[in-house]
């Protein structure tokens, strides 16, 4: 009985997942060849894991997952969204390519340049730390110190919380950046930044400069 409703369960979210693909002009199309695994393992990376709900149209019950978000000063970033045991989906990007990959189906679509606008997984990095150019994408945190970002065309949504759980040991200031900036991109708070660079003077967010990071939150 169980293996009867799980297997009612994945058909239903593959069957979901279709959909979104059709509406994104995925479904069926060709692909290059998949980019190649990002290395987690990589000191500069900025880790956030937590919970979310993807909502993939409106009006549909959404599903709950475990979400994480992973993000490199050179500009990769891998996103893995997973409802134990069946993975939904994950996405990488690089400088000049991206892949994004969903698990009911079992399938792989990667490309060169750009990655599409209205794929939400490819999209969502930029979103969370506030880099989205894009007026089709809403970012917004919330009451209970979550987030929402949403397609304001399609209505496809993720509503979510995310910890930060591992950080770089430094950060190198480029040009224009503010404390609130900084702390954002690897979501720690302000106090932490100030306290993990004390005595820094006025000119401590000067471009070039460089910052300690804090230790990440405690579980």
């Amino acid at each position: 009985m169980f293996e009867l409703r799980f297997k009612a369960k994945l058909r239903l979210v593959a069957g979901i997942v279709w959909l979104v693909l059709g509406a994104l002009g995925l479904a069926g199309c060709a692909t290059t060849r998949p980019v190649q695994p990002m290395d987690l393992s990589d000191p500069g990376w900025t880790i956030r894991n937590g919970q979310a709900v993807w909502t993939p149209k409106p009006g549909e019950a959404g599903i709950a997952g475990e979400l994480m978000v992973a993000m490199h000063s050179d500009g990769r970033s891998f996103v893995q969204f997973v409802k134990t045991p069946l993975p939904i989906a994950s996405a990488q990007r690089t400088t000049n390519s991206w892949q994004v990959t969903l698990g009911t189906e079992n399938k792989t679509y990667a490309g060169k340049g750009a990655p599409p606008e209205r794929i939400l997984w490819l999209q969502f990095p930029d979103g969370l730390v506030g880099r989205h150019s894009s007026t089709n994408w809403y970012f917004a945190r919330t009451k209970d110190d979550g987030w929402h970002f949403e397609n304001l065309q399609t209505e496809e949504a993720l509503d979510g919380f995310l910890t930060t759980t591992r950080l770089p040991r430094l950060h190198v200031v480029k040009d224009g950046e503010t404390v609130n900036r900084i702390a954002r991109i690897y979501g720690i708070t302000t106090p932490a930044l100030r306290g993990a660079n004390p005595g820094a003077g006025a000119d401590w967010l000067r471009a070039g400069n460089i910052l300690q990071l804090p230790e990440p939150p405690k579980p």
